[in-house]
Order: C-alpha cells, then structure tokens, then sequence
C-alpha cells in the first residue's frame, strides 16, 4: 500500500495495520520502500532544496498469496499505488539528476560522460542512461510538469508530452492539470489539439522541424536479433507507412483463414519489413501476395501514362487519401489535412502531395455521388471506404483510436441478416474489436453525438434496423 508524508495512508488504518503486522503473511517477504527526507534546519544547513511537500515514500509489498485473496478492484488499486509511486520516483529522480548536473557545471565535482556515470549507477544501458537525461533535462524546465510528476499525478510519458508540447506556458499549465485524470493516449490527444489551436509555430514551420528531426538505425541484441527504429516527417512517412500496411493487409487476408498457428501482429509487421527491405519471403502464400500487390500496382500504372510503374522495387507505391477543406486545398486557410493513417499534414504539403498520381485528395465541402451499394454487393469498394473513413477516422469502438490503415468496415446491421451496404450502416472497427464483436456477439450503436456505444446481442430474435448516423459532407 502507498503511504506519504503529505497524505497520510491511501488505504483504511485496518489495512495498514494489517501490512504492517508482523504475523502478516507476508512478513518473511516484504519490502518497503522508503525515502527518508533530511530535516529542513539539516538541508538549509547542507545548502540543498527544502524536501518535497509529498514526504516519504512507502509502499508494502503483499505476497503472492495475500495477493490471491484480494478482489479485483483491490488489486487494481495495488497496481494504481505502484504506478503513483512510480511516477513519484520518476520525478524524485528528475531533480537528483539535476542536483548532479548543478555539480558538473560548477566544476565541484566535473564529469566528462553523466551518461555513463548513470549507466553504472543505475544499471541500465547506455542508450537508456541517455535517454533518461534528456528526459530529466526537459522535465526540469517545465515546474509545473515536474511538480505533477513528482505528485504522482502524471507518468513519465505523458510528461515528456507535456514538455514537448509547443503551446504558450499557461496552456501548458492547464494541459497539466487535465492530464491528471487520464490516461497518456488521452493526454496526447489533447495535446495535439491544443497545438492545433494555441501554437506557437505555422503549420509548414511544425513540419520543417518534424523533416529535421528525422532519423534511423539499427542494432544487435544480445542474443544477435537485429533491432531497427526509424522517425519520418510526416510526409514521407505517410508514403513508407502507405506501403508497408499494403503488403501487411495482403498478409492479414491470408492470415485469417489459418486456424491454428497463426503469426501475430508483430511477426507479421516484421515479415512486411523482411520483404521491403531485403526482398524476403518464407511462405509461398507471401509469395502469393506480394504477387498481387504488384499486380494491382501494374494495373494502376497501365491507365497512367505519365506514372509507370517502375518493377525493380521491392514494394510498388500505395494509394493514400488525404482528408482536407476545400478552402485549405485552394490556400484559403491554414486546415491541415488527415491521411487514413491518421497524420495530419499542411495544406501546402497536401497540395504538392495531390499532384502525385497515387494521393486521392477526399474534399469536404463539395458535391459527391452515391455512397450507396446497396444490396447489390457485400463488400465494401475503396470508394465507400474512403468516405467511411473520411467520416470516422479511426476505430470508433469506445475508447480506441486505431488508425484507419488498420480497420474494417463493419457493417452494423449485418449483411447476412438483410443490411444494406452503404455509409450510414458501416463503421470503422480495427482488426481486434471487430474479431471480438463477432466472436462475444455485441453490436455497435451509434449515439446523436456522434459516438458509438455497444450492447449485447440477444441469443435470439431478429436484428434491429441501426439508427441512420447524421450523413457526413461527400467527396466528388
């Protein structure tokens, strides 16, 4: 259980005294872990910052089997103390690598490499000792990011969010505050909203600095598996991005009629990078899509004159559809554009990209044609999934945000029990949550917000007709 200074024990004095008894069952193993903070009247006299309004750190390790008669709420309130305390430590550390930076540039005590000097004082590797610094660095010069990390407000990750975001000092301030009581996808939801409305840099400035921050490489592990990183500027990696997710939808195609032994996503994105980097395949059935990768990639360039196709690389390049206002395509305003990954480029970038035969511009505020297949057929053509995904732009299951390259489009009243084909009566779904609403037999419904909900489908009886969502603006 976590107890501090400042706010005494998290849990009931009963429970307390329980972990703290010694006929506790867990007394032979318990460990706690404290921080004993000097005296103000000791630090004063040291020379070093007043201690930490939090206090004391404390937290009682139960065994596994005190661990095994908790209920599940108690044991997510354990696991919400080790992430508080977590994040407190995150903090603390922070600023005792701050304390050892002051040192350094006073020339008290210099150190040529700190990086090093934490690598063998923490243990980690050097490449994590280096991060840990930059990330310390940064939380240092954002008071209220550290003072919420140190709380235990925030977690690592959503702090570095925070200093990273380019917004005035009392946005930031108050994206703090909001943090606190959610999670870190949420936090950088809103972060990126918030640079969308407050920041302080243009839209084609933002990408200059995402173009210069650009980077890749490649190590062994110890055990001689090749590990990679690469981070693209948005442009370029809505290309990358767009052709690797062709070739990794062609794998998932043949991966849902295997049964047993089926590879799992990682292995999967990691055989889409075996073939676009080094031509590899070690099935015949990736063989088999490739090939028609390739095929429709020939097609393409077949009615393109001006764009053939050129067969020596190893994945041809895909088709992106780019989200933007008409009044940003023409350079009215400042709108950014939304690719079906997700990523938001500037309109000028959006305008370049649309000279390129492979970009399919989706234009709100114009007149579009039928977004209606009816009856007539099951699946769903790349022209209604364009505008399905001009209109939900990721997965729409509560609480997911799962880019469109990585969905289906699910039809709400099933096709099978009479559901038309059409864009009021499909959604959105990323692989897994449509896998299990299938398999847990739930139905989405759509809210007048705009927001889905789900239910349980009854065993038995016939579907309801799924309420008409609010018909979204048509591309041409």
């Amino acid at each position: 259980m976590l107890r501090d200074g400042s706010e005494g024990t998290r849990r009931s004095d009963d429970a307390s005294a329980r972990g703290a008894d010694a006929s506790h069952p867990n007394t032979e193993r318990s460990a706690a872990v404290t921080h004993a903070s000097p005296t103000g009247d000791q630090r004063a006299s040291d020379g070093l910052a007043t201690p930490h309004p939090s206090g004391p750190l404390s937290l009682i390790r139960l065994s596994a089997a005190a661990l095994a008669g908790l209920k599940r709420d108690e044991l997510l309130s354990v696991l919400s103390d080790i992430e508080r305390l977590t994040n407190r430590l995150a903090g603390y550390r922070a600023e005792v690598l701050g304390a050892l930076e002051v040192l350094n540039e006073s020339g008290v005590a210099p150190d040529a490499s700190p990086h090093l000097s934490l690598r063998d004082a923490a243990g980690v590797s050097e490449r994590d000792a280096r991060r840990m610094l930059r990330a310390a660095e940064k939380t240092r010069e954002h008071e209220t990011v550290l003072e919420a990390l140190s709380d235990g407000d925030i977690n690592a990750a959503q702090a570095e969010t925070l200093c990273d975001a380019r917004v005035p000092e009392p946005v930031r301030a108050k994206l703090v505050a909001a943090a606190a009581g959610e999670d870190t996808d949420a936090t950088r939801r809103r972060v990126q909203r918030a640079e969308t409305e407050h920041s302080v840099e243009t839209p084609i400035e933002r990408f200059e600095r995402q173009r210069a921050a650009r980077g890749a490489g490649w190590r062994r592990d110890h055990e001689g598996m090749l590990r990679l990183w690469a981070k693209f500027d948005p442009d370029t990696g809505a290309h990358v991005e767009a052709a690797l997710e062709a070739l990794c939808r062609e794998y998932w195609i043949d991966d849902k009629q295997v049964r047993n032994g089926r590879r799992t996503p990682a292995q999967r994105d990691a055989d889409v990078l075996a073939y676009a980097l080094a031509g590899l395949t070690y099935t015949d059935a990736d063989a088999a899509a490739v090939r028609r990768l390739h095929a429709r990639a020939s097609a393409r360039s077949d009615n393109l004159p001006d764009k053939a196709h050129d067969p020596s690389r190893q994945l041809p390049p895909a088709q992106i559809s780019v989200l933007i206002g008409l009044d940003a395509l023409r350079g009215q305003t400042d709108e950014m554009g939304l690719t079906d990954a997700g990523v938001e480029l500037p309109p000028e970038v959006v305008r370049r990209m649309a000279c390129d035969a492979e970009i399919i511009p989706i234009i709100l505020g114009t007149p579009g044609g039928s977004a209606d297949a009816g009856r007539s057929r099951r699946t769903v053509s790349l022209w209604l999934r364009r505008l399905l995904v001009a209109r939900d732009r990721h997965c729409r299951w509560p609480g997911c945000h799962e880019p469109p390259s990585r969905c289906d489009a699910h039809h709400v009243w099933h096709w099978i029990d009479g559901g038309p084909t059409n864009l009021d009566n499909l959604v959105l779904l990323c692989h897994r949550h449509h896998h299990f609403l299938h398999q847990h037999g739930h139905k989405m419904i759509p809210q007048p917000d705009g927001t889905w909900t789900t239910i349980q489908e009854p065993e038995a009886g016939p579907t309801p007709t799924p309420r008409r969502a609010k018909r979204q603006a048509r591309a041409p």
